[in-house]
């Protein structure tokens, strides 16, 4: 019982102590920043001389101060020049719009990162406590136990008293309200930061500029719930018809005759959209009776038809989102949505790779629903922060290796390019070629070894080559151009090879309403790992959603036939490597 009290008591001490004195480190938009514990109930955001922002604490009775340090420059100031900066720049200003529109994310984050090291400090301290005990215990026999001798009870209250004033000297101050400084802005009512108090010039660029800001919220929060709407009504017409047409739904609704009209359509012509045929019984001949009806000869049935939710791995694709917080969880409700088994994400989740750009990893991890597998490769914009952010929150991160995402073989391999705001530098000696002959490789033995690669999950198109020419993968998926340029089947060296090469057009920015047509695919699969379906969902500029019909998987072609295509690529890649990459902002 004795032990067990102690053990009790430490553990509360060493908390109070742990969380009482915690710090952390934690970006707050482009900025680093240093979090610690207070005990006065507020947020309070220390901007130095430009003033302060104050905030009711997100942890309850123990308030948090924030203090803001510089923003981190590039590794090599002989990297930077006019248009560098002027791309790094942008790139901050996107923070600042993500910190004042999604201010959960980072408050979310600065109070994990506390929590982390208030466990650490409170471990620490247990481990002295119980440490001096356990050596206390060991010292030896006790002395003979003499007399007790009690203390006079002037002494008793002298001793209490002491105590008493040393705790009131020190908790008191701490925990003291006060009048808070600063005062809350009429232009910032209705945003999620409409209950800050303001000071000192911050306060004063905020009355300036706060109905620019407070219009553009509310300009991009009318334009997602929209297109939210937009994606549930049309996703749920499109469930109607068993996903075998195209549905668009602008202003919450969908033209009902045009659906069904084009259902009728193509259940005439008995073919899913891409017009592989469904399994027709033949009728029953006369001058056999004892003849069994069989199927006509037809080309493998794939598409709409072979969907089964119940059956089939559901993965949703991604790529490119380069930290549109507010696509990102457009995002996660196609994945409610679809049901979906796996989530991937083809690269480019971030604009530079930065530490303050992990938020962009912890919108995914949050929009993804819970018990959905996660898998990513690392685009030419991500960097190994943003690698170990997505480890860290239980992401599978392609590494050359084979990798088994919720039942699905998966290949894939950081990209061997890195675009930063100084400009794309390889990141290595191997280039896109060389990343796709290597995998290439791996994906065969992986198929001598009983363990196929389903799917190659690469950033670049630019490996395709060697992975189609040598390559024993079946399906591979890339983005990195910013163009949908849909599915294609090509007889390859080994086998027949499906690829998938997508992205948002270029134009659009982080932030903001999207500026050309974004892009999100979802793929199903059988039991074997191979695909029988795909179909897109597109995000248009106007917030109308268009949810497509499942497609069939092409049949393959000679590889002379797409020849031309694969010029444009190298034309295009050879355009992208003298310009530096594409934009930061893409």
């Amino acid at each position: 019982m004795r032990t067990a009290l102690l053990l009790l008591l430490s553990t509360l001490a060493s908390l109070a102590i742990g969380v009482s004195t915690a710090t952390a480190s934690s970006p707050l938009g482009p900025h680093e920043a240093e979090w610690s514990v207070t005990l006065d109930s507020t947020l309070t955001v220390d901007l130095g001389p430009l003033g302060s922002v104050v905030l009711d604490s997100p942890a309850g009775l123990l308030g948090v101060e924030v203090v803001v340090g510089e923003i981190p420059g590039e590794p090599d100031p002989d990297a930077v020049s006019p248009d560098t900066l002027g791309q790094a720049l942008s790139s901050d200003g996107a923070a600042y719009v993500a910190l004042v529109a999604h201010p959960e994310l980072t408050i979310e984050r600065g109070l994990r990162a506390l929590a982390d090291d208030a466990l650490r400090r409170a471990g620490l301290v247990e481990s002295v406590l119980l440490s001096l005990v356990t050596v206390g215990r060991l010292a030896g026999p006790r002395p003979p136990r003499r007399s007790p001798r009690r203390l006079p009870r002037n002494a008793k209250v002298l001793a209490f008293a002491s105590a008493a004033a040393v705790a009131i000297a020190v908790v008191v101050p701490a925990v003291r309200s006060g009048p808070q400084p600063g005062a809350r802005l009429e232009v910032l009512a209705g945003t999620p930061v409409q209950d800050a108090r303001l000071s000192g010039r911050v306060a004063d660029i905020v009355q300036a500029y706060g109905p620019r800001v407070s219009a553009f919220l509310e300009e991009n929060t009318a334009f997602y719930t929209a297109a939210e709407q937009n994606l549930r009504v049309a996703w749920q017409a499109s469930a109607a018809v068993d996903g075998a047409v195209d549905v668009t739904a602008v202003d919450g609704a969908v033209d009902e005759d045009a659906v069904a009209e084009a259902f009728r359509a193509a259940s005439a012509r008995g073919t899913t959209p891409m017009a592989v045929a469904t399994p027709e019984i033949a009728p029953l001949p006369t001058a056999t009776p004892e003849a069994r009806p069989t199927a006509a000869p037809t080309t493998p049935v794939t598409g709409s038809w072979a969907v089964d939710q119940g059956e089939t791995t559901t993965a949703v694709l991604s790529t490119d989102l380069h930290c549109n917080l507010d696509v990102i969880a457009f995002t996660g409700v196609l994945d409610e949505l679809a049901g979906a088994d796996i989530h991937m994400d083809d690269g480019d989740l971030t604009m530079t790779g930065s530490q303050p750009e992990s938020i962009c990893v912890d919108a995914l991890s949050n929009a993804v629903p819970a018990g959905v597998a996660r898998v990513a490769t690392i685009g030419n914009h991500d960097s190994e922060s943003t690698a170990e952010r997505l480890r860290a929150q239980g992401w599978t991160v392609t590494d050359g290796t084979v990798r088994e995402v919720a039942g699905l073989n998966v290949l894939g391999d950081v990209d061997p390019d890195r675009t930063s705001a100084s400009g794309t530098v390889p990141r290595g000696s191997e280039d896109a070629a060389g990343l796709g002959a290597r995998l290439a490789e791996v994906s065969c033995q992986a198929e001598q070894a009983g363990n196929r690669a389903d799917v190659v999950l690469i950033h670049q198109p630019y490996t395709f080559d060697p992975l189609i020419a040598d390559g024993c993968t079946p399906l591979l998926l890339a983005g990195h151009v910013h163009q949908e340029r849909g599915v294609t089947t090509t007889d390859g060296g080994k086998l027949a090879v499906t690829q998938l090469v997508s992205g948002a057009g270029k134009g659009g920015t982080s932030i903001g309403e999207v500026t050309d047509d974004a892009y999100l695919h979802l793929l199903s699969f059988n039991a074997d790992g191979d695909l029988l379906a795909w179909r897109t969902v597109t995000l248009h500029p106007d917030a109308s959603v268009t949810v497509g019909a499942w497609e069939a998987v092409p049949a393959a072609q000679e590889a002379d036939d797409q020849a031309a295509q694969k010029t444009d690529d190298t034309v295009e890649q050879n355009t992208e490597a003298a310009h530096g990459g594409d934009s930061a902002a893409d």
